[in-house]
């Protein structure tokens, strides 16, 4: 800091200090002359008159000396600079450049330093310069760096934060003005009630010093088509609509039509075409999920020509779909004990939302009445099958013959391609149970439900057996979680052994390759009575008898529990819509979404056939990213005794990675599951490119300063800051003007002198 040194001398009496008796001594030593020249006059000579009245006087002044007692006060002061702020915006919008100029905001910065070098050095000279770089913080630089630049790497820009640090960094020192290089760009986002210029208004008043700040001209606004924000749910129902409010902020464009899309993975699952124009869009889009899990949506619009950012273009989004209740829509052919018993089970369980039809009445029953005047209601197939199937998670047919349903108005063969693509596209669950009017005897061999079905169907071929007997669970039916009626095996199949007899099933043709049977029923060919297949997205069950009620009636009659014919149909609900918790392998994430560099904690767990951990389970995993399909870690791991294996991975790039385990066990695979987290650095700068000349006018008109535009040249000519002296006061030293003998020996002398002259001329 430039300084000059200075001495200043001041007299001070310390003696009497108080203006009224300083004005009693002034007083009393008039007083005191006029007396002594009374006292004098009557001594022959004029000469030695005044002699005597000289002395008088002189010794009169030292006794006020003596009382007044003065000091002189010696003062080593500095003479300071008052300062000026530079204050450089050095977040990531500052590079980018204006419309077709091809010259950054930065630039600007520069060139107007290269091209003011003399108003510059003159500012160095009067003033304390000192150089800051901000953006939601600041920092020193030095005048090199704002000459030849420095990394521009802030991601967030925050007026009122920075303000708030200046008023703390400069209390108390003299700061003359403040200069603002920026884009004006503040990318703090407050609540829609709070006014963000007032705020920084009123913290800009509170410096009680002027901002000059200096903004790009209108011809340096950016060139883009933002995705500025969306807002959107990140938790949903699965088979609920999910909405999404996409904001589009557009500068320098006009007149485009774009596509809004959004997509997972490479599936496009919803777009929408906007007529693109200079101004703030909005756009709302939707679809439907039908699996439960944690997806990766990906929103973008097409990257454009001379097109300043592209990041914004693209924007993921996590979303967690789950379950409020299980949908299940149950279509039997006629009442029985079979529905009865299963249409109770479903009606108790506060988790399933029912909706069940019997047909009582077909549309070819001959009745002489209308309609609407009958009390049973035609069956709505229509509304079922086309408008509302997609908000089920699972369909039921229970012994139901859609064929008096298939005429020329009707035509439900073709809301049965609807129910394929329900299971095979949208990952619903189908349960058909047998009777005398279901499988081939309802017609449905050579449809499209027979494709999904894990059984062959042959009308000529297939019958009913009604002979009585017990079920027989197959290998793959000791382990499957249908059919796991106790976590032990043994007392499972023991269970199974002791179920009550069935009366017959529908004897089918075969199973289909990929179909796994659960249990048979030991009549003739022991055809299959519960069988499971995986079918496209979806899963799909043929259960061929209609008199499962057996196993909820006769134990309760023997004075028993029905709770395995419970358990087999929660079993079977859970195994049909895919429950996570049915999923021997699960991964949990200690976060979604984290920072770079910082720790996710990750637990994978493995499950035995009993649902039990499963310990010395072999464990391959990778971790890729979404997009570029890179892995960033690859292990392997072994599952400890409480049938779990946990780990810790950081990495810096961000972007959202996929996390998949595949777990076996002696060459036999488990099974495999997978998560996504997301590392997340999230630059708001490029959500809106705008130049935010509101901030920086009224930040210099609150201040009593003046706003400039870059370019600009001869700055001296209309820039001006008052620069008034200022001094700071380093050291004093007291010297005493009557402490000292001289002053008594003198007064001494003196009165001693007017007492011997006195005597000689013989007064008193």
């Amino acid at each position: 800091m430039d300084m000059e040194n200075l001495t200043q001398w001041n007299l001070t009496f310390v003696g009497v200090e108080n203006f009224g008796f300083r004005l009693l001594v002034v007083l009393g030593t008039i007083a005191a002359l006029y007396f002594s020249w009374l006292g004098i006059r009557g001594i022959g000579t004029l000469r030695k008159q005044l002699l005597l009245l000289a002395l008088r006087t002189v010794a009169i002044l030292m006794i006020v000396i003596l009382l007044l007692q003065p000091e002189m006060e010696q003062q080593e002061v500095v003479r300071l600079k008052n300062k000026v702020v530079c204050l450089l915006d050095n977040s990531k919008s500052m590079t980018l450049k204006g419309g077709d100029t091809g010259v950054t905001r930065f630039k600007l910065v520069q060139d107007f330093f290269r091209d003011n070098e003399a108003f510059v050095e003159k500012l160095q000279t009067n003033f304390d310069v000192d150089y800051l770089a901000f953006s939601d913080i600041i920092k020193e630089v030095s005048y090199n760096d704002m000459k030849g630049g420095f990394t521009l790497d802030g991601t967030s820009t925050d007026f009122t934060q920075v303000l708030k640090l200046l008023k703390k960094r400069y209390a108390g020192k003299s700061v003359k003005g403040y200069l603002v290089f920026s884009d004006g760009a503040d990318t703090v986002e407050l609540p829609p009630n709070v006014n963000k210029l007032e705020i920084i208004s009123n913290l800009a008043r509170d410096l009680s010093t002027p901002f000059f700040t200096f903004l790009p001209a209108g011809n340096m606004e950016a060139r883009d088509i933002a995705i500025s924000n969306v807002s959107y749910d990140s938790f949903t129902f699965v088979r609920s609509p999910w909405k999404a409010d996409v904001a589009l902020k557009v500068s320098g464009y006009k007149d485009l039509r774009l596509p809004v899309t959004l997509k997972q993975g490479n599936d496009i699952i919803s777009s929408k075409i906007m007529d693109i124009d200079e101004g703030e869009l909005h756009i709302n889009l939707s679809f439907t999920p039908f699996t439960t899990g944690t997806f990766l949506y990906t929103l973008s619009i097409p990257v454009q020509p001379h097109e300043a950012i592209t990041e914004n273009n693209q924007v993921s989004l996590l979303v967690k779909v789950v379950r409020d209740k299980i949908r299940i829509m149950h279509v039997c052919g006629r009442p029985s004990w079979d529905e009865r018993f299963l249409r109770r089970v479903l009606k108790s369980d506060p988790n399933i939302d029912l909706i069940s039809f019997f047909i009582l009445r077909t549309p070819t029953d001959i009745s002489e009445a209308r309609n609407e005047e009958l009390s049973l209601i035609p069956f709505p197939v229509d509304e079922l099958f086309t408008q509302a199937l997609n908000s089920f998670d699972l369909v039921i047919f229970q012994n139901f013959d859609y064929r008096p349903y298939d005429m020329s108005f009707f035509r439900f063969s073709h809301y049965l391609n609807n129910l394929q693509r329900f299971v095979t596209e949208q990952g619903g669950g189908f349960l058909m149970i047998g009777g005398d009017i279901s499988f081939s005897q309802g017609g449905y061999d050579g449809t499209a439900i027979e494709e999904i079905l894990p059984v062959y169907l042959n009308g000529e071929k297939d019958i009913i057996d009604t002979s009585q007997s017990k079920v027989v669970l197959t290998n793959d039916g000791l382990r499957h979680p249908v059919t796991m009626l106790d976590e032990n095996t043994d007392r499972n199949s023991a269970i199974w052994k002791d179920l009550p007899e069935l009366n017959g099933c529908n004897v089918t043709a075969q199973l289909k390759p990929n179909a796994i049977p659960l249990a048979t029923y030991p009549v003739k060919g022991e055809p299959s009575l519960i069988s499971v297949q995986d079918v496209g997205f979806g899963r799909c069950m043929a259960i061929t008898t209609d008199s499962l009620w057996r196993w909820g009636f006769i134990p309760i009659s023997n004075g028993g529990s029905n709770r395995h014919y419970i358990k087999f149909w929660q079993n079977t609900i859970k195994w049909l819509i895919k429950d996570p918790t049915l999923n021997p392998v699960r991964i949990t994430l200690n976060r979604e979404t984290v920072l770079p560099d910082e720790e996710v904690l990750i637990k994978v767990e493995v499950l035995g056939r009993n649902y039990q951990p499963l310990e010395g389970v072999q464990l391959d995993i990778d971790i890729a990213n979404e997009f570029s399909g890179k892995s960033i870690f690859v292990t392997r791991g072994t599952t400890g005794n409480d049938g779990q294996y946990r780990f810790a991975v950081r990495h810096t790039t961000e972007g959202y990675y996929i996390v998949k385990v595949i777990a076996r066990k002696e060459d036999n695979e488990i099974g495999q599951d997978y998560s996504i987290f997301g590392i997340a650095l999230e630059n708001k700068e490029f959500k809106d490119p705008s130049i935010r000349r509101d901030v920086l006018t009224k930040l210099a008109e609150v201040s009593d300063g003046k706003s400039f535009y870059l370019p600009a040249k001869n700055i001296e000519e209309r820039l001006f800051i008052e620069n008034p002296s200022i001094t700071k006061l380093v050291g004093k030293r007291q010297i005493s003007l009557w402490d000292n003998g001289y002053i008594f020996t003198i007064l001494l002398a003196i009165v001693s002198l007017e007492w011997w002259i006195r005597k000689r001329s013989g007064l008193s």
